[in-house]
């Protein structure tokens, strides 16, 4: 018998700085099952005991630890009521996304379990943790857990919790997990930005478009390095049709303290460049739409 499971979703309150002394509240985790070959993860949570107890495990030492889980089960009933549907099996839409959506979580962790069974019908698990940014897909920590020892024995519980706790392995998960949020604090989010010109766009990154001489992708990077948080940034590429910016770092929230998304980022360079455009020509532009999608920004010039 063998298992992959997939830990997704942590809503991590990061509160930067806005009080007299910095409070971090623990995120929210959300465990969604998930497999790699290609059984579907959720019908067998919903259907299989022992999947159920080895995410209840999970769940629990995260619990034990700080963390605030969501409950899963919870999630896909109300997924299942407001879709009026049974099951999610063969649904239109996909599941993993509908219940992220609902679980309003901006941190994965994603968890491999595997379970091994020898001859002697003796079981073992091992487990790999993986821990994401949702919003923009980057890897904030990894760890492969060792595995158990082999245990003649149906209770994935005591299989589970074994696994979680031989060398307290879960916890140096922890340690690691809530350094990178210190750092994602300290530093802000990773971002990826690509602006580029197609056969519709009047504009080139490579024309000048001030009375010194600034190309557009000049006036472009000041911009970013004036916004991008504390100034990180990195530029991959810049060419005459594309200026990739590889990594942005912007902030966990604004100043007022809101949350400030991808989304927030892409909305004002947007605005920056159909501005800078429109008043090299003289009049108004037209400037397409912005793409925003696992924190990954696209513009296409007008």
């Amino acid at each position: 018998m063998k298992g992959i499971f997939l830990l997704l979703g942590i809503k991590a309150t990061l509160v930067m700085g806005l009080f007299a002394q910095d409070e971090v509240v623990q995120p929210r985790i959300l465990i969604l099952p998930y497999t790699s070959s290609g059984e579907n993860a959720l019908e067998q949570f919903e259907t299989d005991f022992s999947y159920r107890t080895v995410v209840t495990e999970i769940s629990n030492a995260l619990n034990e630890r700080g963390f605030k889980p969501d409950d899963l089960q919870e999630i896909i009933q109300r997924i299942k009521e407001s879709e009026a549907i049974s099951t999610l099996q063969g649904v239109s839409f996909d599941p993993v996304e509908r219940i992220l959506q609902y679980s309003s979580s901006d941190i994965a962790i994603k968890a491999e379990v595997y379970v091994h069974t020898d001859a002697q019908e003796a079981h073992s698990v091992q487990i790999n943790l993986r821990a994401l940014d949702k919003v923009s897909s980057k890897i904030l920590y990894a760890m492969n857990f060792d595995a158990t020892p082999h245990f003649k024995t149906d209770d994935y519980g005591y299989l589970g919790r074994r696994a979680l706790v031989e060398n307290d392995q879960i916890s140096k998960f922890v340690e690691g997990l809530n350094a990178s949020f210190s750092d994602v604090r300290e530093n802000g989010r990773s971002i990826s930005c690509y602006i580029e010109s197609n056969d519709n766009s009047e504009f080139s990154l490579g024309e000048e478009v001030t009375d010194d001489y600034d190309l557009l992708s000049d006036i472009l990077i000041d911009y970013v390095k004036q916004n991008a948080y504390k100034g990180n940034f990195r530029i991959r590429n810049n060419s005459e049709n594309q200026l990739y910016f590889d990594e942005i770092r912007i902030p966990l929230q604004d100043e007022n303290g809101v949350n400030f998304s991808p989304d927030d980022f892409a909305r004002e360079f947007r605005k920056f460049i159909a501005k800078t455009c429109s008043a090299f020509r003289g009049e108004r532009v037209n400037m397409p739409g912005v793409i925003v999608n696992n924190g990954i920004i696209r513009i296409i010039l007008p």
